[in-house]
């Protein structure tokens, strides 16, 4: 049986299972950088499943909670704060942690274990140089990290007010097991040698691939690859990857797709943002 699968920017996917039913991943939409459609644009979801808690996973949750009733997976703390801050329904939204299982209506969606980056260590990385050196003002060590991560300091103007109501919480991945269908691991994570483990067990067909935005990429393509090559999948699609904020700068991803070339036979597929893709 047949399924349908779009990404529609940063970590944002639409899933039409063999079944009939949408599932939505991380939405974030309508303040996003060049999405392809805005949140009143979707015709259904039946479920959503959020990764963590940070401003550009989830700040159209409460528009889509209230337009359709989904059932809302998260951790504890993105509970929290989608309940205060977006109104949601606190009976659309169960909590989960890695280790859970979820059985909807022709779908088994296992949690899995993620790990968001840490940007001191990874500026660290790109710069040689330690991010609190020289002041400990917040706003400017924000925007001295965001520029040598994504090559521009002008943030958004909520930026600092989205961060501080949504906080991230703990990390999850998804491995998606649609009756009839394809298994889908939604890899929202750092590529994190200690999480190989967790990527040979999905066993995914399709393996949706965090790639680090920016410089962020730089010396970790390897990494990426022996992650997405652990998940066991044909199909790595890359996302996260597109420009968070206006003026970032778009990763190479050259290197990213020799590795896998000279390391497995996985096709690194990178999806045309809003356009639907069929797999059998």
């Amino acid at each position: 049986m047949s399924f349908r699968l779009r990404w529609l920017g940063t970590a944002c996917f639409e899933i039409l299972l063999p079944n009939g039913r949408t599932i939505v991943i991380d939405p974030y939409l309508d303040d996003a950088v060049g999405a392809p459609i805005t949140s009143d644009q979707f015709e259904h979801c039946d479920g959503i499943f959020i990764t963590h808690g940070h401003y550009d996973h989830v700040l159209d949750v409460g528009k889509l909670a209230a337009r359709f009733r989904p059932r809302i997976f998260c951790n504890e703390q993105t509970r929290e704060s989608l309940i205060r801050h977006q109104g949601v329904d606190p009976s659309l939204i169960h909590p989960v942690k890695p280790g859970d299982r979820i059985r909807e209506e022709g779908l088994t969606v296992e949690v899995v274990r993620g790990v968001h980056v840490n940007f001191e260590s990874e500026y660290k990385r790109i710069t040689g140089q330690d991010l609190f050196d020289g002041g400990s003002d917040m706003d400017a060590l924000v925007k001295r990290a965001t520029k040598a991560m994504l090559g521009t300091d002008v943030l958004p103007e909520r930026f600092r007010e989205w961060m501080d109501l949504y906080p991230q919480g703990e990390q999850l991945n998804f491995v998606f097991d649609p009756a009839g269908g394809r298994r889908i691991y939604m890899a929202g994570s750092y590529p994190d040698p200690g999480l190989i483990e967790v990527a040979e067990k999905t066993k995914a067909y399709i393996t949706l691939l965090q790639v680090l935005p920016g410089e962020g990429l730089k010396g970790l393509e390897e990494q990426t690859a022996r992650f997405a090559i652990a998940s066991g999948c044909k199909i790595a699609v890359p996302q996260h990857h597109d420009p968070l904020i206006e003026g970032a700068t778009l990763p190479d991803l050259t290197q990213l797709k020799e590795s896998l070339a000279r390391e497995s036979t996985v096709l690194f597929q990178e999806f045309v943002p809003g356009q639907w893709y069929l797999y059998e």
